[in-house]
């Protein structure tokens, strides 16, 4: 293996375990904020000193039997669990995600063994031999690639030790957890695509029906840990099933909108005013009442724009300008983000644990922007990219406008794969603004055309996106 190929070997590493210390800072982050309200063994209801039987995944509460019934928090029935069981699921999840970083971290160790060895005896070859033997062309490229290897080691050992680090400094808080803490963090932490555990893209099959499930105009969607939908559309952005059955609307006369994404209990929305102006504004909502939290008004700018929320930042692409807008989840402005290669930057997702996808079509690329540095992690091309979406395996799912095809990128980057998909194309959708995707099925915000869904299967996979 040459020193190019070892540097883009070594690039993967690094943004692996870049993650992998993201993914354990988030989780120390978790462990540090959680406080036991009650007991180890006490029902939360109040006044109820009751073993806990359940636990409610919708208004996070642990019950006995008899509370179980009373009205769930949220205004809807209690999505119980088993206490015991929820338990062992979440304990399985934890040692699983542990047992794959440390076997990510092996694996770089391995890696650095190697390349001391190399080196080892590289050295010993250049000490033994003569004035003239080492102008020879072997001997001449071990001389002068030398020193490139050196730092490719001393980067692979620093990686080694801080990932080792990062592994082990929250090991303590996490054996101290009771059970209801356990339960807490790692049922809502999202662990995102593990490493080194890539989809191939050959067991990946997308069926040949595709539905229209409303009609209703669409321009953006997500989906909210609940399982309902999130529509964006003309005066008014719509809750739905994932059978595309309304079932409440949020209306208004200020404006249409275009992009929308449920975070941390809120929905953050991007709306246009009504045609002829330009003004646009972010308005954010409360998950559980519909009601209004805050706006802010934006530069005004005519081009077609979507937001993507983020590291507990607001993204909003300004086309215009060429550029992107960030804000704190109250609208406070940040530095914005610019890239000389941005032509016209428009379609946006976030991306966990902590990045956004950003779709140019005009200069036919895809790119990462990590939020905890906004920088660009990796970018591809595809031909007129328009939706974009990062499920929960990190897999890229990128609409082609021009190609009229979908494709999908695996988390490590190494596979792309285009899917034609005829009967999509037949619903006359041309423009895929959003996707998103739950219960094996993947969305697409097809504007005029409303929405579609398409089935998706993965072979030897139980797990959902």
């Amino acid at each position: 293996m040459g020193v190019a190929e070892e540097w883009e070997e070594m690039e993967e590493y690094t943004q692996q375990m870049e993650q992998m210390k993201r993914q354990v800072s988030n989780l120390t982050d978790a462990l540090a904020v959680m406080k036991t309200e009650k007991t180890d063994t006490d029902c939360y209801s109040e006044s109820c000193t009751r073993p806990i039987d359940w636990y409610c995944k919708l208004c996070k509460t642990f019950l006995c039997t008899r509370c179980s019934k009373r009205e769930c928090k949220t205004n809807e029935r209690h999505e119980l669990y088993d206490f015991e069981d929820m338990y062992e699921k979440c304990k399985t999840k934890y040692y699983g995600w542990k047992g794959g970083k440390q076997s990510a971290i092996g694996i770089l160790s391995q890696r650095q063994k190697k390349l001391q060895d190399e080196i080892a005896v590289e050295i010993q070859q250049m000490a033994a031999a003569s004035p003239d033997q080492l102008l020879k062309p072997e001997l001449a490229k071990i001389v002068s690639e030398l020193p490139a290897k050196r730092k490719l080691l001393e980067d692979i050992s620093k990686q080694v030790e801080e990932a080792e680090k990062s592994l082990t400094s929250y090991g303590g808080s996490v054996e101290s957890l009771s059970q209801q803490e356990f339960i807490k963090v790692f049922d809502e932490f999202d662990f995102g695509d593990s490493l080194f555990q890539v989809t191939d893209l050959n067991k990946v099959s997308i069926s040949a029906g595709c539905n229209v499930i409303s009609k209703k105009t669409c321009y953006d969607l997500d989906i909210t840990p609940s399982g309902d939908m999130l529509f964006a559309s003309n005066r008014a952005f719509h809750i739905c099933n994932t059978n595309g059955e309304v079932l409440r609307s949020i209306a208004t006369d200020e404006g249409d909108f275009t992009s929308i994404q449920y975070y941390k209990g809120r929905i953050y929305t991007l709306m246009k005013e009504p045609k002829g102006s330009n003004k646009r504004r972010v308005v954010v909502y409360d998950a559980k009442t519909y009601q209004e939290v805050v706006r802010w008004e934006l530069p005004n700018f005519a081009y077609i724009s979507m937001l993507a929320v983020s590291n507990d930042k607001v993204y909003v692409v300004d086309a215009d300008a060429k550029k992107i807008k960030i804000y704190s989840l109250t609208g406070q402005a940040k530095p914005d983000f610019f890239h000389a290669a941005f032509r016209n930057p428009v379609y946006m997702c976030c991306c966990a644990p902590d990045g956004i996808l950003l779709t140019d079509w005009s200069a036919d690329i895809v790119y990462k922007i990590e939020c905890s540095t906004d920088k660009i992690a990796w970018q591809f091309n595809i031909s007129s990219p328009r939706g974009v979406y990062c499920d929960k395996k990190g897999m890229v799912w990128v609409w082609s406008s021009k190609e009229k095809a979908i494709y999908i990128r695996s988390a490590d980057g190494k596979q792309l794969r285009r899917y034609n998909h005829e009967r999509l194309v037949e619903t006359g959708a041309e423009y895929i603004s959003g996707m998103c995707m739950t219960d094996n099925k993947l969305f697409g915000a097809a504007c005029g055309k409303g929405v579609i869904s398409i089935d998706v299967f993965i072979a030897d996979s139980e797990n959902k996106n």
